[in-house]
């Protein structure tokens, strides 16, 4: 008997999302660049006539710890 290879990326793949607003387009995904680096930065609708946007939550840690600082004095 003969086993039969997986296909790479089939199991655990998630479904595409539609966008909430217009329910005509999948979203795309939006990405930003840091030094040479992609990050992904959110979630858009390719629709020219919706708006729909979803960003990433991002906490930067140089705000957080000057805040951190100025709370404690």
């Amino acid at each position: 008997m003969v086993e039969t290879k997986r296909r790479q990326g089939q199991r655990g793949a998630k479904p595409k999302t539609v966008c909430p607003k217009c329910d005509k387009e999948y979203l795309k995904t939006a990405f930003g660049t840091e030094g040479k680096q992609f990050k992904r930065i959110g979630q858009y609708c390719p629709n020219p006539a919706c708006d729909y946007i979803v960003k990433d939550f991002v906490e930067l840690e140089e705000e957080t710890e000057s805040m951190n600082e100025l709370e404690n004095d």
